[in-house]
């Protein structure tokens, strides 16, 4: 069902990428062009899902061992608290703005916004799916619905329920 036109970069955060792991949906990260990852997001997968990475089927770019911080960003980071790992992978945005950036993370998102990047994470890459015929909006459901039993994601019920019931009426299911 995928799409011969792929869209454009991602930068990720490891909350994505293990997520989709965990629901068994990583080859829908195969819609992007490029994905770049910081090597601390890296060292992150790895270490909480260790063959994620290996399963991602498309390659994907690993940055260079440290990617200079902007300081309006470093600031930014600072003030949210945020990881090495997403500090990392907003270094690697700040080199490629006109990606998208994925993460789960609300405090990454925030500081994103505010530098003006495009971000999503792992229900928008689902959802997406559907409007990217990757899967359709039934299978997206299902996978919707496994969110609280099968990941580490913290959503809460009444927004991960709000979805699935636009999903529902979009598609009149």
């Amino acid at each position: 069902m995928e799409r011969n036109k792929k869209a454009q970069k991602v930068v990720c955060d490891s909350g994505p990428i293990i997520h989709l792991d965990e629901l068994n949906s990583l080859p829908l990260l195969r819609d992007f062009k490029e994905i770049l990852i910081s090597r601390t997001v890296s060292k992150e997968v790895t270490r909480y899902r260790p063959s994620a990475l290996r399963k991602l089927t498309k390659s994907y770019v690993l940055s260079p061992e440290s990617v200079p911080v902007d300081r309006r960003l470093l600031i930014l980071c600072q003030m949210f608290s945020l990881d090495a790992g997403e500090i990392g992978a907003l270094a690697l945005m700040e080199k490629n703005p006109l990606a998208i950036f994925l993460t789960d993370d609300a405090s990454a998102r925030l500081v994103a916004d505010q530098m003006g990047f495009k971000v999503h994470g792992t229900i928008g890459i689902l959802v997406r799916s559907i409007r990217r015929k990757q899967m359709k909006p039934e299978e997206t459901l299902r996978i919707l619905n496994e969110i609280p039993s099968k990941t580490t994601l913290y959503i809460k019920p009444s927004l991960l329920d709000d979805i699935i019931l636009t999903i529902k009426k979009e598609f009149s299911i």
